[in-house]
């Protein structure tokens, strides 16, 4: 194949995706790979478009490539698809993200960075946050009661948004509940951390994720202490990030070697919650095109996070169960056509896959409480969309993991009293969801036991959350000023 005639197809493939025409994009890409093997890059483009389309006719050829390379030959990977891959440990992660932080230049220099002055200190902590999120999106639906909770006598919170304006009625929210709201996304990352630096912040909170080219924000080092935050489920993998928030569940002490951060623990779950957040309406399965008299098995998350592994087992539980029926996310029409093909491999009729749309939220926590049992994914499991279905009244079945994405929703049952709905092995698994779907008595109890305290509960409970969250702050900058204190 002649040179220009690669470029000509790669740039069509890359208008295709960037128009989310992905099915376009990902026959463009394997063409161009079939061809001409190797350009990692080019793997790397349509696994991302394969994964968020379920086709895996090339899935495993494509994660052994793309791990394999790695591994072998230095490639550079970060994000979202390394985490929902199986192929990828613990320690491939932090190796990536290590990667991926060498190449953010450090620009200035360590002298000019600010240090914490233990003698200087007097009247609130200043928290700055720092992230693009402070509108309608998943981080803030579940950090604004948080927000507007937090003690305003000890800590002043200051946010920095790098994002879009969107006015929405979470921004306004946002707004109306920090001390303090700057909006940056017009300026550098230098103005940024001089910002930073001039409003004292002393514990600078991230809360976006490694891609995020305001990371280079974080190595100028404008705060004393900086931690990484809810929004990326993984480590930094760099010194420009001192603490990393999670809990026991999330981080047990036998797996910190997989994190180049200190682990600053909440105690019962990392994730807040909102309490004003939509409850769910009266409704009926009908008006969401769900059969009656049916065991209801759903997963409305992400479909680049079904793996054919975990698809597998979903399956297998189908064929066991025959009164069930799988109810999951279609963001493309190609997404619900692949599913129906792949369960059709495996022996289950296709018209028991039922596919929801993308919603607003408020219809969205209606429509969860219409699913019996909530099917987690594995290794990236649900963050957001666990809560919301807890939240919803409908227990979660998690696989738990060595990786941060593959235990926050154990996480979230440990603080919703229903630790014993994580399971340790895909033959645990489908257990445990065998026993729910022949015991519908154990699965009444669990919604009463949701929905009945649901204010209650330490995975709802914000004022409590928010407490926690600020005794953790002041042990950080505690444990900090003593530390400088004995240099001085």
């Amino acid at each position: 194949m002649k040179q220009f005639n690669k470029v000509a197809m790669i740039e069509l493939a890359d208008e295709y995706a960037k128009n989310g025409d992905l099915d376009k994009a990902r026959r463009i890409y394997q063409k161009v790979n079939e061809w001409n093997p190797g350009d990692f890059d080019l793997v790397c483009k349509e696994l991302v478009c394969s994964l968020n389309v379920c086709n895996w006719q090339r899935y495993d050829y494509l994660q052994r490539v793309l791990r394999d390379t790695f591994r072998h030959k230095g490639g550079l990977a970060i994000g979202e698809p390394l985490l929902a891959s199986p192929y990828f440990t613990a320690d491939d992660l932090l190796e990536a993200s290590q990667r991926h932080m060498q190449g953010f230049v450090h620009p200035r220099n360590a002298s000019a960075q600010r240090t914490l002055d233990v003698t200087a200190k007097a009247g609130r902590l200043r928290i700055g946050f720092l992230g693009a999120d402070f509108y309608n999106q998943a981080t803030m639906h579940l950090m604004i009661g948080l927000i507007e909770e937090h003690d305003r006598n000890q800590f002043e919170y200051i946010a920095y948004d790098s994002g879009s304006s969107i006015d929405d009625p979470i921004r306004r929210r946002a707004v109306q509940a920090f001390d303090r709201f700057h909006c940056v996304s017009n300026i550098g990352n230098d103005e940024i951390a001089r910002m930073i630096e001039q409003d004292g912040i002393d514990i600078l909170i991230f809360i976006r994720n490694l891609t995020d080219p305001r990371v280079g924000v974080l190595t100028q080092r404008p705060a004393p202490i900086q931690v990484a935050y809810l929004y990326n489920p993984s480590g930094f993998g760099a010194p420009a990030v001192d603490f990393l928030i999670a809990d026991s569940v999330i981080v047990p002490p036998e797996f910190e070697h997989h994190y180049s951060e200190r682990i600053a623990r909440l105690p019962f779950s990392y994730q807040p919650n909102d309490r004003h957040r939509p409850l769910p309406q009266e409704c009926t399965r009908l008006e969401f095109g769900l059969p009656e008299g049916r065991v209801v098995l759903a997963n409305l998350g992400s479909p680049f996070k079904i793996t054919p592994t975990m698809f597998d087992i979903w399956c297998r539980i189908l064929r066991e169960h025959p009164q069930c029926v799988l109810w999951l996310l279609q963001t493309k029409i190609t997404v619900a056509e692949n599913l129906r093909l792949e369960a059709s491999l495996r022996g289950i009729d296709p018209a028991r896959m039922y596919f929801a749309p993308l919603e607003a939220i408020p219809r969205h926590i209606t429509r969860l409480s219409c699913a019996d049992l909530m099917l987690d994914t594995h290794p990236y499991g649900g963050h957001t969309g666990s809560s919301d279905a807890l939240w919803a009244g409908v227990p979660v079945l998690t696989l738990v993991g060595e990786t941060f994405a593959s235990r926050v929703a154990a996480s979230l049952l440990n603080a919703a009293g229903l630790s014993e709905l994580a399971a340790r092995s895909e033959t645990e698994y489908v257990d445990l969801a065998s026993r729910l779907i022949e015991d519908r008595r154990a699965l009444a109890a669990y919604r009463s036991h949701l929905v009945s305290r649901r204010m209650s509960l330490p995975l709802f409970d914000v004022c409590s959350y928010a407490r926690d969250f600020e005794n953790l702050l002041l042990d950080l900058w505690s444990e900090r000023s003593a530390s400088a204190g004995r240099l001085l």
